[in-house]
């Protein structure tokens, strides 16, 4: 069984948290709810997994949304002894808050997973455990792509750059994206537009309004958690409405303090040779819309006009290879650019369900909610690759919806003397 996730942006939280207490536990219960499920053959007849391949598709830690970064000229694509010990500060710190996934990885790869081993009936023997061994590897993105490992983390907890099995190909796939452009944002190399905006916009404007907001680190979380052409939207109809509460004056200070930072952004995206292959100035029209209040969806035409018809040549290389999985880019963005490849991603999806695409062109475009509803809580994505009789099929797995109290625990006291056989072992 293989199961990929995604984009759970850990970072050192200083700017903004995101909750992993509670997601643990739940992502453990959903992950031993479907590898039971998975054990069911087409004949109803139960059979434990043989193992479990899990891989995290990048960007599982978010060293660029840091207060170290904002409020200093270093950045964590310059070539510098400061850089340098910066970057290693905000990595430690960031490893440090996940401490929690930390000790679930090497629980499970020093125990494996423990299932119901099966009856000669072909049923799950529900006081008999049997342990299915775990895999893990972390694939780069471009949030945490200068992450090494260090000498505490999981022993055999392996890190690549991609991972490949019998019918699938994972990675971060970042280079697919149109907005990438070339810049990787490794030490000595330009930036790309997503790391530009995380770091010269974002973070500088949360570190510079945190003190206005008490107890609003979620609308500030928001901004993070935005596709790049969403943010203007993010910050004009949704975190300002919300976070001024009605105040002007603190709606004025807001506004004011977003367009200085998206000023410095771009004056600091020009200087550090941001490119987005585009034939029109991209970034100073990105930032005309970022600092200007508007309708939602302005981006909509930078999109349009980026990708250019659907007839031209594309600005990025589709992925040729069926089985790819993808942890970058958004499920509809890749089905409206390389459709009917088999191509699935793992990107944060859309804020709003009524959002679309651009009408032949390569990207879509999502748009924030409207000011009335609540703010959907942001938590990683994961798929499921199950084999059946008919091949291996792809399904959502949904890491929230295994309740914590609800996980199967053999009874020790009926199966005691028996230790969980390594699958393969003799019961």
């Amino acid at each position: 069984m293989l199961v990929v996730t995604a984009n759970w942006a850990i970072g050192d939280g200083t700017l903004w948290r995101r909750p992993l207490r509670g997601l643990l536990p739940r992502a453990w219960g959903s992950l031993q709810r479907a590898a039971l499920r998975a054990g069911f053959r087409r004949d109803g007849r139960y059979e434990p997994i043989e193992r479990i391949d899990m891989v995290f598709a990048g960007d599982t830690f978010d060293l660029l949304g840091s207060r170290h970064w904002a409020e200093r000229e270093q950045r964590p694509w310059h070539r510098s002894t400061a850089a340098a010990g910066i970057r290693r500060r905000v990595a430690t710190a960031a490893a440090r808050r996940a401490a929690g996934l930390t000790r679930l990885a090497r629980q499970l790869l020093a125990e494996g997973l423990a299932v119901p081993a099966a009856t000669p009936q072909g049923r799950p023997h529900l006081r008999l455990p049997v342990s299915v061994p775990v895999s893990i590897t972390l694939l780069a993105g471009d949030r945490d792509g200068w992450l090494t490992p260090t000498r505490d983390w999981p022993a055999g907890l392996h890190w690549a750059d991609r991972w490949s099995g019998d019918h699938w190909q994972v990675e971060h796939g970042q280079r697919f994206d149109p907005l990438q452009g070339s810049g990787s944002g490794q030490p000595g190399e330009p930036p790309s537009l997503v790391q530009s905006l995380a770091v010269g916009l974002v973070a500088r404007f949360a570190a510079a309004v945190e003190g206005w907001l008490p107890g609003t680190a979620s609308p500030l979380r928001l901004l993070a958690d935005s596709h790049p052409l969403d943010l203007a939207d993010a910050f004009w109809h949704l975190l300002l409405p919300r976070a001024a509460a009605g105040s002007i004056g603190l709606a004025d200070r807001l506004a004011d303090q977003w367009k200085r930072c998206v000023s410095a952004w771009q004056r600091e995206a020009v200087g550090e040779q941001v490119e987005v292959a585009a034939d029109f100035d991209f970034i100073g029209r990105l930032a005309a819309v970022l600092a200007a209040p508007g309708q939602p969806g302005r981006a909509t035409s930078l999109l349009a006009d980026l990708c250019g018809p659907a007839t031209s040549p594309r600005q990025t290389a589709a992925p040729l290879t069926a089985g790819l999985i993808l942890g970058h880019l958004d499920e509809m963005v890749a089905a409206a650019a390389w459709s009917p490849l088999a191509c699935r991603c793992l990107g944060l999806p859309p804020s709003s369900p009524a959002s679309g695409t651009v009408p032949g062109e390569t990207v879509g475009v999502s748009l924030v909610q409207p000011t009335g509803r609540s703010l959907p809580p942001c938590h990683p994505r994961a798929l499921l690759a199950v084999a059946t009789d008919r091949g291996e099929h792809l399904e959502m797995l949904d890491l929230t919806a295994g309740s914590p109290t609800v996980v199967w625990r053999p009874d020790r006291s009926l199966a005691a003397g028996h230790r969980p056989a390594r699958r393969g072992e003799a019961a």
